[in-house]
């Protein structure tokens, strides 16, 4: 191994053993942080057994191509059963047995990536880090910036049932997660900033995606598109000076601000960007987004 890489390496493994820790002072807002692992940093060590990489790409796109030893597993399976819609985030048991099935082991290094410009690996680790879950990081530039270094496979790996399980001393960490009963109270006192992190056909009403009742969006919301933060050639999250241009001058920092999409996908990203990657505190995502809130309110209630 390059000197590099061996440095890299032994950082990372300083995360493994310590990133479930509380940081002993607050993280300066402009630093990316400890949840984000560039494609060179991971090549050294993807195949190394204290790490897993999860493949967050639908499973035919994964058959065509995938980083070695990944493990694919895609948004519907972790569906919760328990609503009448789709896209709510999944119970931890659920969660758990997910996870074992699939063969990630306890106390695994994560890496998640996608093929969508990570907005579905901040999905999953929204997910896990509401269930007290920190032991993992995303790829920047997901399949795109890794077929840079290296080639894609399509060998699918064959992993036995393992004994992973969500920190027991976590239930679940509400800091991040905007309830429905919550947010309507909210919503009519102008309490929170609502940004809608979808597309501007979905915001202004005229496009319906599957799953919601009728077009439009959240009273009083603001628009910033969940893709303004990627680069479009490179699939990687922009420079954090770019990052800073595009919400801190829409974005009150005092104010809550509540993140969502369709279905709270997208939104995990701008939340992941605005918390992680730009160090604001006062952040939620409304997990059911758009699809539950037209199953609980009527389009007259839109601005």
């Amino acid at each position: 191994m390059k000197w590099n890489n061996i440095v890299t390496y032994l950082m990372l493994l300083v995360l493994m053993v310590g990133c479930n820790n509380p940081p002993e002072k607050e993280r300066e807002p402009t630093k990316v942080t400890k949840y984000l692992i560039e494609a060179e940093e991971l090549l050294p060590i993807v195949t190394d057994d204290t790490l897993v990489v999860l493949d967050l790409q639908r499973p035919e796109d994964f058959q065509k191509g995938h980083v070695k030893n990944s493990i694919n597993i895609w948004r519907s399976e972790l569906n919760n059963p328990s609503f009448k819609y789709d896209g709510m985030i999944p119970d931890r048991d659920f969660l758990g047995e997910k996870l074992r099935s699939k063969g990630v082991p306890a106390n695994a290094f994560i890496v998640l990536y996608d093929n969508r410009g990570s907005c579905e690996a901040t999905r999953l680790w929204w997910v896990l880090k509401h269930y007290g879950y920190e032991r993992m990081a995303i790829l920047n530039g997901g399949i795109q910036g890794w077929m840079k270094l290296d080639t894609l496979t399509t060998e699918i790996v064959n992993r036995k049932r393992s004994d992973f399980e969500l920190p027991s001393y976590v239930g679940t960490n509400t800091s991040l997660n905007m309830l429905i009963g919550d947010l309507s109270m909210m919503v009519n006192n102008n309490e929170p900033f609502m940004l809608d992190t979808r597309s501007k056909d979905e915001f202004e009403g005229l496009s319906l995606k599957q799953g919601a009742k009728w077009a439009g969006r959240i009273p009083e919301s603001k628009h910033i598109d969940w893709m303004e933060a990627v680069d479009q050639e490179t699939f990687r999250f922009k420079e954090t000076s770019e990052l800073q241009k595009i919400y801190n001058e829409v974005i009150n920092n005092e104010q809550l601000v509540v993140t969502y999409c369709h279905s709270g996908v997208r939104s995990t990203h701008t939340f992941f960007v605005l918390t992680e990657l730009l160090g604001r505190k006062n952040v939620k995502n409304y997990d059911g987004s758009w699809v539950e809130w037209t199953h609980h309110f009527q389009p007259e209630l839109v601005n």
